[in-house]
């Protein structure tokens, strides 16, 4: 059983496989098909696809090609190609498709190249106009439908090369006329051969009309000079054999005539474009004929005149244009002109010879003359061209911005008037004093008129106050002011400003029965109605000093009348504020307060307590040089003090009344913040003091500058118990202390002191203080040499004084001077003193000396090295040491090395002796070697040898 099905499964199998080997074959296989020379058989014409494919093909399907080139050369439903529709030499392929079988075959001819028949006839012709001469269109074949190749390769022959040949166009504009070769191939293609074929071509030479430039005039310019101008010497490069038309101006009376007169046109027709045409007709019908075009152009022109009256700066700037409308026609323009120097264009409408136009404001400068010309213009409607040239003589106007604003105002306040860009008769800014009167209309009607006054001026600009007398009404006001000598514009001098009334004030009252020792305040309010607002009252009483409020109330109202009553019985003594405020927040013009208030202070047991003074008073006459009076008498009292001639007197002494020496005065006191005045008052007696001036052995006392001597230097007599007071001036001026150093010949002023009063006439005192120079020296530094033993006197051969004696110290100060035999120190500064002996003064400040101790020539001091030296701790030459070098050399180096270069020793000024020790050992007996650095001057280092022998 299973062998059975195997092999009924085998048999079917092999059936399917079958099938699909006959279905894939249905669309036939490829193949390839080579064609040479297409164009020798029309048969090609009709080249059967379907009969070329490889196979068994079965038909019902359906050709295509991927080549839009080949794609109306196909016939997709029969196979049917055009070989002669087929330009391209080369490799074609065609696909066909049989749905049956869902399968493709493809086709692929090899195609030999056409290249199309001779033209070497005669018949192949251009015009030497042509830039672009197709050279495919003289290769087509007398047979319909046979044309020639179009992938070949076009080439110029040698003998008439150009090389103007550009793939197949041949620029016959660039070579010019003649006759050229071309020939054109299409190459070998598998076994068909390449084929040439060959083009003579005749480029034949365009008619040449010319050029001429347009001959443009403007209307009503002179045109005798062309009553007979020749069309013919306008035109340049024409040909000779052309001919001449015109467009209705009757000026040429046949086709050679070349002469009009433009004059004469002019005069029959006015401005308009006219035209006379040159025509030249080809040698060969392949060109065509040429025309040229001679445009005369007479372009209506503007010839008028503009003006332009002055202007006041706001208005629009209006010019008036006046013309000659048989030169320039109705329409509308664009109007270029210059503002000085700026441009500007307007537009305008023009008719029957008159117009306007408007200047950009941003052009024109203020207060100044400008000058306004038109220099041009453009034809908008109709859209034309208008001579460029305009005769339009230019003018000149002035924008004025003069003006006066006056700003409203309260009844009775001045107005101050301010006048701006006001010009002179010259028509600059206004500078200077003017005549000026003003005219003023009240709300009434009524109009006064104010006296003349010169009104000063500043670059056009000026102000006046118009005094508050004149604003009694409220109302509408309006000013006229009237200036002689400025130039006169159309700008009205005018302002009407609003003058308003003051509104009416609350009114606030306080009544206290008693200021001393109040029990009631009553409070009063009258208050105007207000419109727009409302009034806010407090009133509140308040202590004094701690400012604590103890009764307090608030009223909100619009207006009326109203009293209200305080009891201040109650209240413990003491001073108090009684306070009523107002506050209201109306907008009512012209108010200027909105807050008021009433005050009242007033006291419960209020009198004050007896004032305290000293009961006899003494006055220094010396510190009271006006005079004193009753304000320099010392009380301590609360509140304000009264003075009294006598203790019963009701009549208060003025304060500034005099004081008289012995007399009795009688003080009170009051309380300022409620007047109540003490009822004890205390007497005070006074008296004067002026003690007797001192006296001086001497007023010119003499004094050396360097002791700093002060006034407590100078002696002064005065009585005993009494002290005394220096000044700096002999009244009035500022106590100097003890201490004030002198100026030598400067007042000083004293005066006796006794009982803490001065004397009122003072003693002047004129010192005489000695300044000493400082001395001069030639130098601040001596050198000598130490060895020579110098002294003081040496120092002296410094001193460079002839009018004090030089003294000589070794302190800056003080110190006793020292002597001429006394030897100098190294190391020591020396200061140099003048000194007078006249006076016995010396200078302040002493001049500094250094002293150099090294001035030394080694020649002069048998200056020597030793060679040797033995340090064996007997006392004797047990250091090698250089006798003087440090006097002589102070600066100098010292090294001792060993024969091996090894530095066993280094010295100076401060370490001058080697003691044979090599560190912290000792240096064996031998030849060692020293180098000594002078270190002074040209004095050159040296080296030498020593021996150590212990």
């Amino acid at each position: 059983m299973n062998n059975l099905k195997f092999k009924l499964l085998t048999f079917l199998f092999f059936l399917t496989g079958i099938l699909s080997q006959v279905q894939a074959q249905c669309a036939g296989e490829n193949a390839t098909v080579e064609v040479c020379e297409k164009d020798a058989d029309v048969a090609n014409r009709n080249f059967d696809l379907f009969s070329r494919l490889g196979g068994t093909p079965t038909s019902g399907g359906t050709w295509a090609t991927n080549n839009p080139e080949n794609f109306y050369a196909l016939n997709q439903n029969t196979g049917i190609v055009d070989l002669w529709r087929i330009n391209n030499y080369g490799t074609h392929s065609f696909v066909y498709t049989n749905a049956d079988c869902n399968q493709s075959a493809t086709l692929t001819i090899v195609l030999g190249g056409y290249p199309g028949e001779d033209n070497i006839d005669g018949s192949a012709n251009a015009c030497g106009d042509d830039s672009s001469v197709n050279l495919h269109g003289f290769l087509g074949s007398n047979v319909d439908g046979k044309v020639q190749d179009f992938n070949g390769l076009w080439e110029e022959d040698p003998a008439t090369f150009t090389g103007q040949l550009n793939e197949n166009f041949f620029n016959a504009r660039e070579a010019g006329p003649g006759i050229y070769n071309f020939t054109y191939t299409v190459p070998d293609v598998n076994g068909c051969s390449g084929r040439t074929s060959t083009v003579i071509l005749e480029v034949h030479p365009p008619p040449n009309a010319g050029t001429a430039p347009v001959l443009t005039f403007c209307a009503g310019d002179d045109l005798s000079a062309y009553a007979a101008f020749d069309l013919s010497e306008h035109l340049i490069g024409e040909d000779p054999n052309g001919t001449w038309t015109e467009n209705g101006t009757n000026q040429l009376s046949d086709l050679n005539d070349t002469i009009i007169n433009i004059e004469e046109i002019y005069n029959n027709f006015g401005y308009g474009d006219f035209t006379f045409n040159y025509t030249v007709f080809p040698s060969h019908p392949v060109c065509e004929k040429r025309v040229s075009e001679v445009s005369i152009r007479i372009l209506p022109i503007l010839d008028g005149t503009i003006a332009a009256d002055d202007i006041c700066v706001g208005e629009s700037y209006v010019v008036e244009l006046a013309y000659d409308n048989t030169l320039l026609h109705n329409g509308d323009f664009i109007l270029q002109y210059l503002v000085n120097n700026d441009v500007g264009e307007s537009p305008t409408t023009l008719i029957d010879g008159n117009g306007s136009f408007v200047i950009d404001q941003g052009l024109v400068p203020l207060n100044e003359e400008v000058s306004l010309e038109v220099i041009g213009i453009r034809s908008v409607t109709p859209p034309r061209d208008v001579c460029p040239r305009v005769i339009v003589p230019p003018t000149t106007f002035l924008v004025t911005s003069s003006d006066i604003t006056a700003e409203n105002i309260c009844i009775q306040t001045e107005n101050t008037i301010q006048i701006i860009e006001i010009l002179d008769a010259d028509g600059n800014f206004a500078t200077g004093n003017f005549s000026t009167t003003y005219a003023l209309t009240t709300p009434d009607g009524s109009t006064t008129s104010s006296p003349t006054f010169e009104l000063e001026f500043t670059n056009g600009n000026a102000s006046f106050i118009v005094p508050e007398s004149n604003f009694t009404l409220d109302g509408e006001y309006t000013i006229r002011p009237t200036i002689s000598g400025i130039y006169a514009t159309s700008c009205p001098l005018v302002d009407t400003f609003t003058v308003t009334p003051l509104p009416n004030a609350i009114q606030l009252d306080l009544i206290v029965d008693n200021s001393c020792d109040a029990t009631q305040i009553d409070v009063l309010v009258d208050a105007p109605t207000l419109p727009n607002g409302t009034y806010t009252i407090t009133y509140d009483v308040t202590e004094l000093g701690s400012n604590t409020v103890l009764t307090t109330n608030t009223i909100n109202f619009t207006g009326g009348t109203a009293a209200y009553q305080i009891d201040v019985d109650a209240l413990p003594t003491g001073n108090y504020t009684a306070s009523v405020r107002s506050i209201q927040n109306d907008t009512t013009p012209c108010r200027l307060d909105f807050e008021f208030e009433e005050t009242e202070n007033f006291s419960r047991g209020g009198v004050p307590g007896a004032p305290q003074a000293v009961a006899n008073q003494i006055f220094c006459i010396s510190e009271y040089p006006d005079g004193a009076t009753l304000i320099d008498i010392e009380v301590i009292a609360d509140g304000d003090v009264l003075f009294y001639d006598t203790e019963t007197d009701n009549n208060i002494l003025p304060i500034s009344t005099a004081l008289v020496d012995g007399e009795d005065y009688y003080v009170t006191n009051s309380d300022p913040l409620t007047n109540c005045e003490g009822t004890d008052r205390v007497q005070i007696t006074v008296s004067f003091s002026n003690p007797d001036a001192p006296t001086a052995s001497t007023v010119n006392p003499l004094f050396c500058a360097e002791t700093n001597a002060t006034l407590s230097n100078i002696s002064i007599d005065i009585t005993a118990g009494s002290s005394i007071t220096w000044f700096d001036a002999a009244t009035g001026g500022s106590e100097l202390a003890a201490s004030t150093i002198l100026v030598d010949n400067q007042s000083y002023f004293v005066a006796t002191n006794s009982n803490g009063c001065n004397s009122s006439d003072r003693l002047e005192i004129i010192p005489t203080v000695i300044t000493v120079t400082p001395t001069s020296l030639t130098s601040d530094m001596l050198q000598v040499c130490g060895l020579d033993n110098p002294t003081l006197t040496d120092l002296r051969s410094l001193e460079n004084e002839a009018d004090y004696e030089v003294r000589w110290f070794i302190t800056e100060n003080g110190g006793s001077p020292l002597q001429d035999d006394d030897l100098l120190l190294e190391n020591t500064t020396y200061y140099a003193e003048n000194y007078d002996p006249l006076t016995g003064c010396s200078a302040a400040t002493r001049v500094p000396v250094t002293i150099g101790f090294s001035d030394c020539d080694p020649e002069n001091y048998d200056f020597f090295i030793p060679d040797g030296f033995s340090p064996n701790a007997d006392g004797k030459n047990d250091t090698f040491f250089i006798p003087n070098i440090e006097t002589i050399f102070p600066n100098f180096t010292l090294e001792i090395l060993n024969r091996y270069g090894s530095t066993l020793f280094k010295g100076d000024i401060s370490n001058p002796a080697w003691d044979g020790s090599n560190g912290s050992s000792t240096a064996p007996n031998g030849v060692y070697f020293y180098i000594i650095n002078y270190n002074k001057g040209n004095a050159a280092p040296i080296q030498g040898r020593l021996y150590l022998n212990r």
